[in-house]
C-alpha cells in the first residue's frame, strides 16, 4: 500500500509491506526518500558516544556559521562497528539545499532506498537486542542488507533527563 508523508517523525515515501510486531518493537519495510546531507565522517576507536558528541558539535558549528538550517533529525550511518576496535561512521543532518563543505563537512546526496526500520525507545547502550531482532527478521524473510546501518535520533541526549526516552529510528538499508 502507497503511504506519503512521515512515520516517526522521518519522512516516507512509500510503505512497501504492512508492519510486523517483534518481541521487542514494530518492524516496517519502507522506501525512504532521497536525502541531501551535511556530513562528517569518523573512524574512532574507544568511546563512540565522544566521538558523536565531537562529529556534531562540528556539525552544528558549521551550520549555524553558514545559516544553514537543520531539514530533518540528525543521523548517524555505521559502515562497521566494533566497541572493542575502530568503528567507521558518518555523523549527519539532512540539509533542504546543497551546501559549500569544508574540510571537514561534505554534502552528499542518498537516492531513494529500501529499508528495514524500528522505532527504539531506550538508552543507547541497550540498543543490542533490537540489532538483533532486525536481523532475525531480514534473514527470515530472505532481506539483505546493503552493510550500512542508519540511526535518525528523533530526541537530543542533551535534553533528555531520562535515557529511557531517547528514541532512535534503526534503518538497515537493502539491497
Amino acid at each position: 500500500d502507497r503511504q506519503a508523508g512521515t512515520r516517526h517523525g522521518v519522512n516516507v515515501q512509500q510503505r512497501l509491506r504492512h508492519h510486523v510486531r517483534l518481541g521487542c518493537g514494530q518492524v516496517d519495510v519502507l522506501l525512504a526518500p532521497a536525502r541531501h546531507e551535511a556530513e562528517l565522517v569518523f573512524d574512532r576507536a574507544g568511546d563512540i558516544g565522544q566521538a558523536m558528541g565531537e562529529a556534531y558539535g562540528k556539525l552544528f558549528t558549521f551550520a549555524g556559521a553558514n545559516g544553514i538550517a537543520p531539514a530533518g533529525p540528525p543521523f548517524s550511518i555505521y559502515y562497521s562497528f566494533n566497541p572493542a576496535g575502530n568503528t567507521v561512521f558518518e555523523a549527519g543532518v539532512p540539509v533542504s539545499t546543497t551546501v559549500e563543505g569544508n574540510e571537514e563537512v561534505t554534502f552528499k546526496e542518498f537516492p531513494a532506498m529500501k529499508v528495514v526500520s524500528t522505532l527504539y525507545k531506550g538508552p543507547y547502550e541497550a540498543m543490542e537486542p533490537m540489532y538483533g531482532e532486525l536481523n532475525k527478521y531480514m534473514t527470515a524473510n530472505a532481506l539483505e542488507s546493503d552493510g550500512t546501518v542508519w540511526e535518525i535520533y528523533l530526541t537530543d541526549p542533551g535534553q533528555m533527563t531520562d535515557p529511557n526516552e531517547n528514541q532512535t529510528v534503526i534503518c538497515f538499508p537493502l539491497k
